[in-house]
């Protein structure tokens, strides 16, 4: 047995600390039933994610910064009717049905299609004249403060965020999942920052499709690729819009 070998010391705080949350479970309960109404705002429709991650005590620690939190995510729904809806919310979103943007010459940007941290992509971008990749804190709370020109596209599902406020920086770096086409997310993407008078760059291959921008001294890029499984991967990566 574990507990055999520890000294009895060990044993009598252990015993301590239980009868400690014991008495204060009520208010464990109620800061839970906080988290929890708060985590629902961050994830509330048009954004979705595994909904065992607001009742699980490990996944509180997602909040707090550190390293990417792993998300499980329930299986996308991923119908006909699903990606309608989907599609409808963000025309809806964008004032009409959505234009396609003109393709610029050139490549994808390799440093955001390669990258795999959200401080690579970060670095992607500069924004604000600042690097601020380094500075950039995991926490899902952040993929609520994107700004309102680059929402998530509608019904997406998170896979991680990221940002940082520090040092001059507004840096917000977002990755989700849509069963929507890639095409219509750049389409959504250009529709709403050409609306809040971004300029526009896109280029695109075969598997990798790229939006870009910049809007005084801030920036922002959008990725969407193709996965395996069908569904649509994208990231967001804005700094000071």
């Amino acid at each position: 047995m574990i507990a055999s070998r520890l000294p009895s010391s060990c044993l009598v705080a252990a015993s301590l600390l239980a009868l400690a949350g014991c008495g204060s479970r009520d208010d464990a309960a109620e800061a839970d039933q906080g988290e929890k109404a708060g985590l629902g705002l961050a994830v509330a429709p048009p954004m979705m994610v595994d909904p065992d991650l607001t009742s699980r005590n490990q996944a509180s620690a997602a909040l707090a910064g550190g390293g990417p939190p792993v998300i499980l995510l329930p299986p996308v729904p991923r119908g006909s009717e699903d990606i309608a809806a989907a599609k409808a919310e963000a025309d809806k979103l964008a004032g009409g049905s959505a234009g396609y943007p003109p393709t610029s010459e050139g490549d994808p940007d390799a440093a955001l299609r390669d990258s795999v941290t959200a401080a690579q992509r970060a670095g992607s971008i500069k924004g604000l004249g600042k690097d601020c990749g380094g500075k950039a804190d995991y926490a899902l709370g952040w993929s609520i403060k994107l700004p309102a020109a680059l929402p998530i596209y509608p019904r997406g599902n998170l896979l991680e965020a990221a940002g940082s406020d520090r040092d001059g920086c507004a840096l917000r770096v977002v990755r989700f999942v849509t069963p929507v086409d890639p095409e219509a997310l750049i389409a959504f993407y250009n529709a709403r920052a050409s609306k809040a008078g971004i300029s526009i760059r896109y280029r695109a291959d075969e598997d990798t499709f790229q939006l870009s921008g910049a809007k005084g001294q801030g920036a922002f890029a959008v990725q969407a690729r193709r996965r395996e499984d069908g569904l649509t991967e994208a990231d967001i990566v804005v700094n000071g819009i």
